[in-house]
């Protein structure tokens, strides 16, 4: 199913280098169908996208959160391949558990669904796609349980005013690290990380090549955003350090109008704060009610600058945390060599929510796309060469823009600042001794 365009600013293009489609990366044979009901918000449509240089944006942000599947946050959707209530899947000793409905936000008397690549191929199980409460001590559903638009009103409105990608998967099998590196390098050189990404102490890739690198070289702006444990210092070279700005520095430019053409932004990944429960980047046991105030500011921001009329924002998660999923991960192409996961197979699902004039409300169940879906996009936009097999035949994000659309702002819903509450002393502990 293809995505509409506004042919009619492109008149001409087809004999001037138009591109073509890019290819689907991926397939799966046990893939799930979108309701019936929800195909017809698509335009099916043959046409190929433009030359990136005609389109009509030239301002790329995209704010990656952490840890939850599609279903655990975006199941309810109405018209989106969600599944919410109604499944069930087995624990370590065989007995079936409901998924349910979450009421607390933070869950600190749970424990972080398990996201090593080890545990996410028994999630996997083969495509069976039921090992969500495996890899769970007996007795801990956390990672069956979901959240409705009613629980995280900013995420609900942003996805029904907005478009949302329900066909839109993590890039790896496995936790946040490899993923991460793919979606700034579409490749990773390493599984697991056990320090603290503070750029005092060891930094444990040496990939060579980002997405700032190809922006560099073609005179593009580009920077990084970000606050505690910026994805920057994983990369030894320490190439990206200068390229690393603040939180305060992004809210500074967005408001002046003066976002570089390319901002990746990242918020705390501050993993102490994840274990005692007062973390805003939305990974157990952070409230996820704080991550619906960051992502509040984020939108607000961008929706109040000067350049909102030329943006394309993109909020996902780096992975599926643990959280179930229903939907098989689908094939791709990649080249990478690392003992490890399948990388020949894309992540579970996540969300992703695309904002701005050019994403108007409706749910796209073309794809799949995935983290360098995103670099394929800015990659077209500004005429960049792939870096790897991964992102050279990796779904085009642009393809889900309507380049006819005057999307207006969304006006989120005005909700509480919440504090950070740190989970109890005995909790705490209990994190620390299952994370060890």
């Amino acid at each position: 199913m293809g995505e509409p365009y506004d042919r009619r600013a492109f008149l001409g293009l087809a004999g001037a280098g138009a591109l073509g489609l890019v290819a689907a990366a991926c397939s799966s044979s046990k893939k799930s169908s979108p309701p019936a009901s929800a195909v017809s918000a698509e335009t099916s449509t043959a046409a190929a996208l433009p030359a990136g240089s005609d389109a009509p944006f030239d301002t790329v942000v995209s704010l990656m959160m952490e840890n939850r599947s599609f279903n655990h946050m975006l199941g309810w959707l109405p018209g989106a391949n969600g599944k919410q209530a109604g499944l069930s899947y087995p624990d370590a000793r065989g007995a079936m558990h409901a998924t349910h409905h979450l009421t607390d936000f933070q869950n600190c008397g749970s424990l972080d669904p398990k996201h090593d690549w080890q545990s996410v191929a028994k999630q996997y199980n083969g495509g069976a796609c039921d090992g969500f409460l495996r890899t769970q001590p007996v007795g801990d559903t956390f990672p069956i349980g979901y959240y409705t638009g009613t629980d995280l009103p900013v995420t609900a409105a942003l996805a029904q005013g907005h478009t949302v990608a329900d066909n839109y998967h993590c890039s790896v099998l496995g936790p946040t690290g490899p993923n991460r590196m793919y979606a700034w390098s579409a490749t990773t050189d390493y599984l697991e990380f056990d320090g603290i990404m503070n750029g005092q102490g060891q930094r444990p890739s040496n990939v060579q090549l980002s997405i700032f690198d190809r922006l560099q070289a073609a005179n593009v702006s580009g920077l990084y955003y970000a606050g505690a444990e910026p994805q920057s210092y994983a990369y030894a070279s320490k190439k990206y350090d200068a390229i690393t700005r603040t939180h305060a520095d992004f809210f500074a430019a967005a408001k002046a109008g003066t976002l570089p053409h390319v901002a990746f932004l990242d918020p705390d990944l501050d993993s102490i704060a994840e274990t005692t429960g007062t973390a805003t980047d939305d990974h157990p046991y952070g409230d996820m009610r704080r991550g619906e105030n960051w992502i509040a500011q984020v939108y607000n921001a961008l929706a109040q600058s000067p350049q909102w009329d030329r943006i394309v924002f993109v909020l996902t998660f780096d992975e599926h945390g643990g959280f179930y999923d229903h939907v098989v991960p689908p094939r791709c192409r990649d080249d990478n060599p690392l003992p490890g996961p399948d990388f020949k197979r894309l992540g579970f699902r996540v969300p992703c929510i695309v904002g701005g004039p050019l994403a108007p409300a409706r749910v796209a169940h073309s794809g799949p796309y995935e983290h360098c879906s995103i670099l394929s996009m800015i990659e077209w936009r500004w005429n960049l060469p792939p870096m790897t097999t991964r992102d050279k035949y990796a779904n085009n994000l642009a393809r889900l823009l309507d380049f006819s659309a005057k999307q207006q702002p969304v006006t989120l819903p005005t909700i509480p600042t919440y504090p950070a509450v740190q989970c109890t002393p005995a909790q705490i502990g209990n994190h620390i001794k299952a994370s060890a």
